[in-house]
């Protein structure tokens, strides 16, 4: 359907409502988030501190960074942010008759919008800036207002079902976590304690550098995120490092972040690469333990804070996990098959979460694609 163009200009009038700020009273700043994410509350500031143009914003308002408009920063001011106050690199309109603001606030989030607006930015690489004149000149699709009404109400409801879903979805995530929990103190409820160091004793496997090999590395991400590979690295430049080789189920130490949860397992498909001397590997005895088992723990709130008792030091780099602090830590050790019962456990979990999180990725395309549809005229 061809809906007729209409140039900015003739639906939106620009706002200059000139503050009046008084020293003594508490004002709300606005910002705008990038690529359509919303106006939000920037932050308190009492009127003293205030050094610059202010210009009060009210409802339903559609606000633009001059800034970053060219990244999407645009969108309605809510009704919590009634009265709040913004600077000179904002732009204010009303929308008028017959332009529904919250059809152009969905149409603001469009690939066809932004681009527009970047055509409408000018100024050198550091301070690009929406032309206000250019801008007004942008010409949009405009439906009869009725139409408009009914696509706005359509895509709300697309909008309101996703964030439900996903609301749903973190809920149901939160929820096995949980369980997760639960289990796993059940697993160790009675189970005897023993030394890290005899459960899963430290294994170095020093590397005989050649200088002209490529050496795959790998790192650990601290708070629990797992492992993450490094850029390869010729041999003429780690032999400072002194690296070590790694093996499919090591535990895997940083010496100067597992404090924080840089601890992780050597994945299958990592067998064979190497990490540095900042890194410390433990080989689970496959007689008493495993070591996707110990590494659970190890990530509980206890483990974490045995870890750091075994890291001396004050500051962020000079908290190092010493290595006769590592082998005295104790760990909990029921039986194999409880803490392979409960690794299986885990493993289903984290299969649905997975396929969760890819649904939950293909869910945040459903909006964008009825956006599309809604201004071809198609929905």
């Amino acid at each position: 359907m061809k809906w007729p163009q209409v140039e900015l200009g003739e639906v939106l009038q620009p706002v200059k409502d000139s503050a009046t700020i008084i020293p003594q009273r508490l004002y709300r700043q606005i910002t705008v988030r990038l690529f359509g994410k919303g106006v939000i509350e920037r932050g308190k500031i009492v009127g003293s501190d205030i050094g610059s143009k202010q210009y009060t914003a009210s409802e339903g308002q559609f606000i633009i960074s001059k800034i970053d408009a060219r990244n999407g920063a645009f969108g309605l001011v809510p009704q919590e942010l009634d009265g709040a106050v913004v600077t000179g690199d904002f732009l204010l309109f009303k929308c008028a008759q017959p332009l529904e603001p919250k059809f152009l606030a969905y149409l603001s989030t469009t690939p066809f919008f932004v681009d527009e607006c970047v055509k409408s930015s000018v100024g050198s690489t550091n301070r690009v800036r929406l032309n206000p004149t250019k801008f007004m000149g942008i010409k949009i699709p405009l439906p009869p207002l009725s139409e408009q009404q009914r696509l706005t109400a359509k895509l709300e409801q697309v909008q309101t079902t996703v964030a439900e879903i996903k609301r749903l979805r973190t809920e149901q995530q939160n929820e096995l976590r949980l369980l997760l929990r639960r289990q796993f103190r059940e697993a160790i409820a009675d189970a005897p304690r023993l030394p890290l160091g005899q459960v899963a004793p430290i294994v170095r496997r020093p590397v005989e550098v050649d200088t002209t090999a490529i050496y795959p590395e790998l790192g650990v991400r601290s708070f629990g995120r797992g492992t993450f590979h490094k850029p390869p690295t010729i041999g003429a430049d780690v032999t400072w490092q002194k690296p070590y080789w790694l093996r499919a189920d090591d535990l895997l130490f940083s010496n100067i972040k597992a404090w924080e949860g840089a601890v992780a397992v050597v994945a299958a498909e990592d067998d064979g690469r190497i990490a540095s001397h900042r890194y410390i590997t433990c080989v689970a005895d496959p007689s008493v333990a495993l070591s996707r088992f110990l590494l659970y723990y190890l990530l509980t709130p206890e483990g974490i804070e045995k870890i750091n008792d075994a890291s001396p030091g004050t500051a962020d780099r000079n908290r190092t996990l010493g290595t006769a602090a590592l082998n005295k830590i104790e760990v909990p050790v029921p039986s194999l098959a409880t803490q392979q019962a409960f690794l299986d456990l885990q493993t289903r979990i984290d299969m649905l979460t997975t396929a969760q999180n890819t649904a939950q990725e293909e869910l945040g395309l459903l909006l964008p694609a009825a956006l599309d549809k809604a201004f071809k005229g198609e929905l």
